[in-house]
């Protein structure tokens, strides 16, 4: 056998090892556990405590078993609390005794809105070797010696266990379940060998996780092929059957196959760990218990469903006001047109809300202009302010700006400035300041600007001092959930409406404050791509409103092609906006793409009524609007891949075409099981199965699946905005022979009940419904 050396001196993490009591404090269980130091093996994967090896499964008989250099066999206190939120969802903390997460509630950070959506009783059964806590329909179980977890669903079945099975071939243990040292604390999962991981945020990459090692951090990704990520999420989706949510605004590095192929390594820059898993065959059931802790979002106006149109940047009013006259002159619809940062005299990186009136002149007045052409008003903001702006020693006296440790104004971090000048940060945890600011929007809002774009909100230094006392290493990730929800409140608290933001940056919880884009694309198909990953990536994590720049916002010259395809991208996407450094206005592009891009706008127009439905169901059950295919087909064994289609609602199929050329193309994408139909050409597919298709410049598949009702509205031959569609009838479009019995969401906020027989509808209530329907197959 091996030599064995202890080094009193040797500093370590700990490893969690051996539960010495059980016991419960109100609705929590409470398990003492003790922990030892441990070393990681020198040149090898492993880890060992000071335990005797023979305990640790070290396999003593390996001829090539090198000197193990041990650490002291001492123990200290750590904590596992279990809670349940509910009957499908389990909370489990672990932390070393004192920490602070152990005193606070589990909405201490802002993320969790409701800890106990459905409050359930958990029972304890005690073993000689382990302990079961049950409640609802969740199982814990806990290995006494050594420390494990594994939780159980509804049928007993394991769906996520520890890593302590995991070893090399020595025996040593390659992912302890628990590894804390103070300041981080990585949680090892074990990973079945089907099993696929989805989820994290707004992540670029491909929708699988499996194999990429992921940084969640919120930055200003500089586009989305950077590796970057504006909206990172800590939570992650398992086709083992549950849902695992980090409540933590600490930096997460999730590890999902990448270092050891079998393990799922979570380490949170943290003293703890503080993990809800929402257990259920369903991801859709998934989402609405994650939702229902966290908070789900309002309906945003029918306006936001509309084409929205910007630019950065429009230079006067008059540039505005000819882009809105183009749309009517063009016959394109639009409901918004966005305002960049040229509306402030200190433009650059700084939001003071100083009108430049130079350029715009009177803002009332170009509100007024803009609506009679038919469009309203976006404006742009972020939450720095820039020592040159007039409005930043005010803030500062005040005491709004955030502060270091050393107590200096804090300066922001990690977007390049173009003069140099550190820009400060307002701090949204100063009530006094989150009002200053939220005052701030009043004026514009009185004069009838309908929606801030919340830009930026990545720039929060790691040693900030927050004034309600928020850790350093949770701020930077919490400050654009802050950012975004201090000026949504300030939306509906002026207008009385529902809000609407257009934010970039955002982490767990941002979902509840619509709505969302992805940043900065590149122009490229490559761009594009990324830009459907990012959109289906962020829908599992943080279900809800979210949108693109059609067209990309940087990068090489647009080409027309590109540009017609990623507007039929747009034109079936929850949100609608044309945007970038250049002009993004379709007759920019030449009579042939200004053709096609009307088509899709109408189309979506057309389609209002169905987004409506949509959306209303996206904010009472807590799912976002697009849908990886897997959300509705989650047994299909390849759905879970698909991360270049999706389905808009339940019942729409959208294939993208990535391509920037004038020719056809052949496109293969996967159809669920089913019998769909080509909701312009009439073709039929039948799922589940892989079908190609050749696709020329004007057309893009989308499909409706059988037993669907879509409700449409014919549209007049010049309308400007959705407004002009309010009162209309709608069109039910019935894909099937089957009758239905359904109710729909009005536009004008009621609920219209329809029962439809044949050729026939009968409707009852304040949406009006053409009697006569329209059947397909």
């Amino acid at each position: 056998m091996t030599g064995i050396v202890r080094d009193e001196e040797l500093g370590a993490p700990e490893i969690l090892r051996r539960v010495s009591r059980i016991r419960r404090d109100g609705p929590d269980v409470v398990v003492d556990v003790d922990a030892h130091p441990a070393v990681r093996l020198p040149g090898t994967p492993g880890w060992l405590t000071g335990e005797p090896v023979t305990d640790q499964g070290v396999e003593t008989s390996m001829p090539n078993l090198p000197n193990l250099r041990l650490p002291p066999l001492t123990a200290s206190s750590w904590q596992v609390r279990v809670a349940f939120a509910g009957p499908r969802t389990v909370r489990i903390v672990v932390a070393r005794v004192g920490a602070r997460v152990l005193a606070e509630e589990p909405t201490w950070l802002g993320i969790v809105t409701d800890p106990r959506p459905e409050p359930v009783d958990p029972r304890i059964e005690e073993h000689p070797d382990h302990v079961t806590v049950h409640a609802g329909q969740v199982g814990v179980r806990i290995s006494r010696f050594p420390f494990a977890v594994a939780i159980t669903d509804a049928d007993g079945r394991t769906v996520l266990r520890t890593g302590e099975r995991l070893r090399q071939v020595a025996g040593f243990p390659v992912a302890p379940p628990v590894l804390g040292d103070g300041t981080h604390t990585t949680l090892h999962c074990e990973l079945g060998p089907e099993e696929e991981i989805t989820g994290f945020g707004e992540q670029f990459s491909r929708l699988v996780k499996n194999g990429q090692q992921l940084l969640l951090r919120v930055e200003d990704a500089l586009g989305t092929g950077t590796g970057l990520a504006y909206k990172p999420v800590p939570v992650w989706h398992s086709t083992a059957g549950y849902t695992g949510f980090l409540n933590t605004g600490a930096t997460v590095t999730a590890d999902v196959g990448h270092t050891r192929p079998s393990v799922l390594a979570l380490t949170a820059a943290d003293e703890a760990i503080d993990l809800y898993v929402c257990v259920d065959a369903d991801p859709r059931t998934r989402l609405g218990d994650y939702t229902a802790l966290t908070g789900r979002p309002n309906r945003p106006p029918l306006w936001a469903f509309g084409y929205w149109m910007g630019r950065c940047r429009y230079h006067s009013r008059a540039e505005m006001e000819g882009v809105a006259r183009g749309m009517a002159d063009h016959d394109v619809p639009c409901d918004v047109l966005h305002l960049d940062p040229d509306w402030l005299v200190v433009d650059r990186l700084n939001t003071d809300f100083i009108w430049n009136t130079d350029r715009f002149g009177d803002r009332a007045a170009l509100v007024k202009a803009l609506d009679d052409h038919g469009c309203r008003l976006s404006v742009w903001e972020l939450p720095y302010l820039d020592p040159a702006s007039p409005r930043y020693a005010e803030a500062e006296a005040a005491g709004y700006l955030v502060r270091d440790t050393s107590g200096a104004t804090a300066r922001m971090r990690g977007t390049p400035t173009p003069d140099g000048r550190p820009r400060a940060l307002i701090d949204f945890t100063n009530p006094k300041a989150r009002r200053w600011w939220q005052d701030l929007h009043a004026d514009f809002l009185d004069d009838g600007v309908a929606v801030f774009k919340t830009d930026f909100g990545e720039g929060l230094p790691d040693d900030a001092a927050l004034a309600d006392g928020t850790p350093p290493r949770h701020a930077h990730n919490l400050y654009p959930l802050r950012y975004n929800g201090a000026v949504s409140v300030a939306i509906a608290e002026r207008t009385g409406r529902d809000p609407l933001v257009w934010g970039r940056s955002g982490w767990a919880g941002s979902h509840r404050h619509p709505g969302q884009w992805g940043g900065d694309a590149e122009s490229t198909v490559a761009g594009m791509r990324a830009t459907v990953r990012g959109g289906l990536s962020y829908a599992l994590s943080a279900p809800g409103f979210w949108s693109h720049d059609i067209g990309g916002f940087f990068g090489p010259e647009l080409t027309p092609a590109l540009y017609a395809r990623w507007t039929q991208l747009g034109a079936l996407s929850p949100l609608m906006r044309a945007h970038g450094l250049r002009p993004r206005e379709p007759w920019e592009f030449g009579p042939r793409t200004l053709d096609i891009s009307r088509e899709w706008i109408r189309l979506r127009y057309s389609l209002l009524p169905y987004l409506w439905q949509v959306a209303t169901e996206s904010a009472a059950r807590g799912w976002p609007m697009m849908r990886p295919c897997a959300l509705h087909h989650p047994q299909d064994p390849v759905a879970n891949g698909l991360d270049g289609q999706f389905l808009l609602g339940a019942d729409l199929l959208v294939v993208p075409i990535f391509d920037d050329g004038d020719e056809p193309v052949h496109r293969v994408f996967h159809v669920p099981a089913g019998e769909w139909t080509d909701l312009l050409s009439g073709e039929r597919y039948r799922g589940p199965g892989w079908h190609s298709v050749e696709v020329p410049l004007d057309r893009m598949p989308v499909l409706v699946r059988a037993g669907a009702v879509i409700p449409r509205v014919d549209l007049p031959d010049r309308f400007r905005r959705t407004d002009d569609l309010v009162g209309l009838p709608w069109t039910l479009h019935v894909f099937g022979d089957a009758d239905h019995d359904l109710r729909l969401a009005g536009f004008d906020g009621t609920d219209t009940r329809v029962r439809i027989r044949g050729g026939e509808a009968e409707a009852t209530g304040g949406q009006s419904v053409r009697r006569q329907v329209v059947r397909h197959g």
